[in-house]
């Protein structure tokens, strides 16, 4: 079988529900990094806030902690922000593939 090209992979990828998980918390932790950044905010202060252990922080800054609406809340409020979750019309058609497929 042939080896298939990155733009075939990248579009299986983004049939799979764990593509679109991850990006999103990627998206998250990117988020809490910049406001840590603008505030001046260290993961042992952030810990702080939050009553959980820099071990704790750092495992969620790599995207290794369970993500729950919870913990993000709490993330956003420790940080002083205002966690928003959207929905917006999708662009590439993973769904519609996945159906049909």
């Amino acid at each position: 079988m042939k080896p298939k090209s990155f733009p075939e992979l990248f579009e299986q990828a983004e049939r799979h529900d764990d593509y679109w998980v991850a990006g999103t918390i990627l998206e998250f932790t990117e988020g809490v990094v910049r406001e840590m950044k603008r505030q001046g905010v260290t993961r042992t202060e952030l810990a702080k806030r939050l009553g959980a252990t820099p071990a704790y922080v750092t495992k969620i800054l790599r995207g290794k902690a369970n993500f729950t609406l919870e913990t993000m809340v709490r993330l956003a409020r420790a940080l002083d922000a205002e966690l928003r979750v959207q929905l917006v019309p999708g662009t590439s058609g993973a769904l519609t593939r996945t159906a049909s497929s």
